[in-house]
């Protein structure tokens, strides 16, 4: 009977599965002369000597033999077939894993471009408010007196307006100083704001403010408007555009990289409405002497 344990006995003498009755014999002369108990003292030798006389025995029967090796061609394709399958597992780990590094690297990548763009776009607005800031301080022109003035016409048939009531209209809307109406001066007159914001937000609304309607024009008593003015205009006009550009860049940039992207709120928000703009600066108040009305 042949024992299908799981020696392998070609591998117990040292020998293949091609191998002849006398490279059997001479094998396991050799291996038993070393692990005879008589001559090895270790307490695994009178084992191993067993399985070397039983190696012999069925390596030597010829049917005891092809039994074996049956069994053992068998366990060794088993063998093969499941190293075969470690392989197959080792590489599709592998591949995971570098699959899972590569993602990894190129978030981080683009973490680092996009921390970089951030801190860019800081630094620009940083340099950009700092500017304009040393722009304004340096440059800002001064309020004159005749830059709180505002002329105001109406028909004086249909509206016979009096001193007291314009100032009574106009008080709210910043009016400090109303010019007494005559009889050669009835339909029109020059008003003194306390602020050149009070009298800018006059002109801006001039067409929408229902308490206003009734005036034909309202114009700067100079002609035209205060320099400070003309310079507010241009800084916000600079601001929007320098704005639009950065969200243009920022637009550019993150759609370069970033395949796919959720929509993000942009950097910058622009106010449309100069109104708004010009209530928000802070101009000191000047007194107003010696305006010829």
């Amino acid at each position: 009977m042949v024992d299908d344990s799981d020696v392998d006995y070609y591998e117990l003498l040292g020998i293949q599965i091609t191998a002849s009755d006398g490279d059997i014999k001479k094998a396991y002369r050799k291996k038993a002369l070393a692990v005879h108990p008589d001559k090895n003292p270790s307490p695994d030798a009178a084992l191993l000597f067993h399985k070397l006389n039983q190696a012999q025995e069925i390596l030597m029967d010829v049917q005891r033999r092809a039994a074996y090796d049956n069994i053992y061609r068998g366990r060794l394709e088993r063998k093969k077939k499941q190293q075969e399958m470690d392989g197959k597992r080792r590489q599709a780990q592998e591949e995971l894993e570098a699959r899972e590094n590569k993602a990894k690297k190129a978030r981080m990548e683009q973490s680092q471009v996009e921390a970089q763009h951030a801190a860019e776009l800081a630094r620009l607005r940083a340099e950009g408010a700092k500017r304009r800031q040393e722009d304004w301080d340096q440059k800002v022109p001064e309020v004159q007196d005749i830059d709180l003035a505002l002329k105001f016409k109406w028909k004086k048939k249909k509206h016979p307006l009096t001193t007291d009531d314009l100032t009574r209209l106009l008080t709210p809307l910043g009016a400090t100083d109303v010019a007494a109406l005559t009889e050669k001066r009835k339909g029109h007159t020059m008003v003194i704001f306390n602020t050149v914001v009070d009298a800018v937000s006059v002109v801006l609304v001039k067409d929408t403010n229902p308490s206003l309607a009734i005036f034909e024009s309202i114009e700067w008593a100079s002609g035209n408007e205060p320099a400070i003015i003309t310079k507010m205009n241009k800084d916000e006009q600079r601001r929007k555009e320098a704005a639009a550009a950065m969200m243009e860049n920022d637009t550019r940039s993150r759609t370069s990289t970033s395949s796919s992207s959720s929509p993000r709120k942009p950097l910058f928000k622009t106010d449309t409405s100069t109104s708004s703009f010009f209530k928000n600066i802070k101009i000191p108040s000047s007194t107003v002497s010696g305006v010829n009305v």
